[in-house]
């Protein structure tokens, strides 16, 4: 067990993201981390972890990051493990991290994130939440995690399959993705599967939702 390193509530906000409901070969929740690592590889505190046998946590270091994590996720473990996943988003505080064990990490994040998940209805996959201080912005925040939810929910595992390599790159073209599948498709083929999967409008959510100033939004600056 590693040991647990204290942060004052002024040192930032943080992104808490939970998961639960069926188990097998959640490992590909692991191995997402880690290729959205090697991209962004300050994004995570600590090592996200699969516990529980059928649950996985990770904690961000910029909250910017939790909506392009949060879907990548659901994405992979739908493509490679046919496993569809319920993901709730947390933004706030930290009070302690346990970097080797996620799960044991203590805070307002993750207080916020497992509550979120426990009142999860059977309506949504993804959901999240804000601090109260964070109003009128802490009622948006889960509605829109609710509408990418329903944008997402009928994902096949093609279609997820090839968000997930559009989450992962930077601008991709249509070309670059067909080109990195194997066995190799068109581009008209990628084009027909981000439009089924609703991609565009989603990429407009993500893109809002990096450029937001969380600290500002959620009250932290002023803690």
């Amino acid at each position: 067990m590693g040991n647990a390193t204290r942060e004052r509530r002024t040192s930032g906000c943080r992104a808490g993201v939970r998961r639960a409901h069926r188990r097998h070969r959640l490992v590909a929740a692991a191995v997402g981390a880690a290729e959205f690592r090697r991209r962004q590889p300050r994004a995570f505190s600590g090592v996200p972890e699969v516990f529980r046998g059928d649950a996985w946590q990770l904690l961000l270091r910029e909250p910017r990051w939790a909506l392009r994590v949060a879907l990548l996720m659901r994405a992979l473990l739908l493509a490679r493990n046919d496993v569809r996943t319920r993901v709730s988003i947390g933004i706030g505080a930290v009070e302690a991290i346990d970097r080797r064990r996620i799960s044991l990490s203590t805070g307002e994040a993750f207080t916020l994130s497992g509550h979120a998940l426990d009142h999860i209805t059977g309506y949504f996959d993804l959901t999240g939440a804000l601090p109260e201080r964070a109003a009128p912005l802490a009622a948006w925040f889960p509605a829109m995690l609710h509408l990418c939810s329903g944008l997402m929910r009928s994902w096949t595992r093609r279609q997820a399959e090839i968000v997930s390599l559009a989450l992962l790159a930077d601008n991709p073209t249509h070309e670059a993705i067909a080109g990195s599948l194997r066995p190799r498709v068109s581009k008209q083929s990628v084009s027909e599967s981000l439009a089924a999967a609703r991609w565009r409008p989603l990429l407009e959510g993500i893109r809002v939702f990096e450029q937001s100033d969380w600290d500002r939004l959620t009250g932290l600056s002023e803690i």
